[in-house]
This record gives C-alpha cells, sequence and structure tokens, in this order.
C-alpha cells in the first residue's frame, strides 16, 4: 500500500515536471514566433518614387506613400512636380522667343483591395484592385511672335492652363522584395477624363485673330498629349480661348518603394 502510495506521489510529480516542460516549451515558442514575426517586420508603411511619369513628361517628380488600413485593404496616395512637355508644335504664324513661366503639379489616391483568395502574402504583397481619383495642373507663359495674314510680326504675350481630372479603377500587382523593398506596378487602369484647356493671348492683335490663335495653341497643346489626336474635332468651346471634354483612358504607372 506504502509502495503504491509512492508511486503515485511519483507519478503525479512525472506529470506535474511534463506539464511544466510543455508550458515551458510552449511560451519558447511563443517566443520564437514573436521574435520571428518581428525580424519579419509588420512594416505598414511605403514610399515610393514614381519610374514611368519621367517617360512622359521630363521635369517630374512624384512621391507616393502607402499606408496598411485594414487587413488586405491599403491607402496609396502620391503627388509631386510636373511640367507639361515643351516641345509643342505651334502654328507656323507663331515662333516661341522664350518660357517666362512654367509650372505643373499632380495629386493621386487609391484604396487598394488585395485579393487574399488569390495571394500567398497578406497587404501590401500580390495582385489588388483600386479605385482612383487624379488631378493634373500644368500651367505656362511664353514670349512670342506672332505673323498675321498681311505678313506683320507682333509680339505676344501667351499663357495657358491644362487641368485634367481622372475617375477610374486599376489592376496591378505589388512585388515585395526581402521584406523591405517592393515594386509596384500598375498594369491596367481604365477610366474617364475631364480635361479642360485655356489660352490667353496678350498683345496688338484683333479680337478675331486673338480668339483663332488661342484655338489654334489649344489644339496644338491637346495634340502633344497621348492617345488624344484622334478627339481634335470633338472638343467643346465653353468661351474665347477655352475648351473642356470628356474622354476614355487607360492609366498604368511603375514605382519603386521602401518599407518602414
Amino acid at each position: 500500500m506504502r509502495r503504491t502510495r509512492k508511486n503515485l506521489t511519483g507519478l503525479s510529480r512525472v506529470i506535474c515536471m511534463v506539464l511544466c516542460m510543455l508550458a515551458t516549451v510552449n511560451m519558447v515558442g511563443q517566443e520564437e514566433k514573436t521574435a520571428t514575426q518581428a525580424k519579419r517586420g509588420d512594416y505598414k508603411n511605403i514610399i515610393k518614387f514614381n519610374l514611368s511619369s519621367r517617360i512622359l513628361y521630363r521635369n517630374t517628380f512624384i512621391l507616393g506613400y502607402e499606408r496598411v488600413m485594414k487587413k488586405n485593404q491599403t491607402l496609396n496616395i502620391s503627388g509631386g512636380y510636373m511640367e507639361f512637355p515643351l516641345s509643342v508644335k505651334f502654328p507656323e504664324s507663331v515662333e516661341v522667343k522664350g518660357n517666362k513661366q512654367k509650372s505643373g503639379y499632380t495629386i493621386q489616391a487609391d484604396w487598394r483591395f488585395y485579393l487574399g483568395k488569390e495571394n500567398k502574402y497578406s497587404a501590401p504583397h500580390g495582385v489588388y484592385l483600386a479605385p482612383f481619383l487624379a488631378l493634373h495642373h500644368f500651367a505656362n507663359e511664353r514670349d512670342v511672335t506672332y505673323t498675321d495674314s498681311a505678313g506683320n510680326p507682333n509680339d505676344l504675350n501667351l499663357k495657358y492652363k491644362i487641368d485634367f481630372i481622372s475617375i477610374g479603377g486599376q489592376f496591378g500587382y505589388q512585388f515585395v522584395i526581402k521584406r523591405r523593398f517592393v515594386i509596384d506596378a500598375v498594369m491596367f487602369g481604365p477610366g474617364i477624363t475631364n480635361y479642360k484647356f485655356k489660352a490667353n493671348v496678350e498683345g496688338n492683335i484683333t479680337p478675331a485673330e486673338e480668339g483663332s490663335l488661342e484655338q489654334e495653341v489649344i489644339k496644338a497643346l491637346r495634340e502633344k498629349l497621348p492617345l488624344l489626336d484622334e478627339l481634335a474635332s470633338t472638343g467643346q468651346a465653353s468661351g474665347s480661348g477655352t475648351q473642356s471634354f470628356w474622354s476614355v483612358g487607360f492609366r498604368y504607372s511603375i514605382s519603386i518603394g521602401f518599407r518602414f
């Protein structure tokens, strides 16, 4: 009987020791898991630099920021300086003498839904769909010489502004390299865009010549933008030197970034 009680007491001690060991192993495992997650980094922020914008616009510097807001959802915003291309082919009657002032900017935002069923990893890694909104503004002032129908040269001041706002949806994929670096590719982004062109000519010419020249300038500016060559006859004039219209287009971009 005493031996049985001793055996039970010894067994109880063994069980307690095993339970203590299992609890210790579990705690160590949780700590290692937490350490591994910390090592990988639960990085919810990304700062990006847009590469593709420099293909269309030379003097451009656009930065972006993406933040994980919910599970598989992020807010992505970008903005920066952007100049309209200067190599605009104006009418033969217009000779550009010099640029006095030029400026431009862009602001863009999209809310991304990373597809959980399609992605092996959580946001911001993998395939995503996103509605987007983008705003672009350009302004320029130049001194030009205009030769009228009688062959007389006239020194004029030419100012123009271009504004367009786009709304649509986009499909893309974001690569994450070594946990810290990303390549963000918007591969397909259909949307509708409202374009507004405004030109203003100041100088010693008749009102009729002024209006005609402003419309010629707007046409030259519009044809400079990609995919707008076929819209030469669809613009609606809303006043002297102003023209606006809607168009269907596509958006794409490539950016590189760093997670933190």
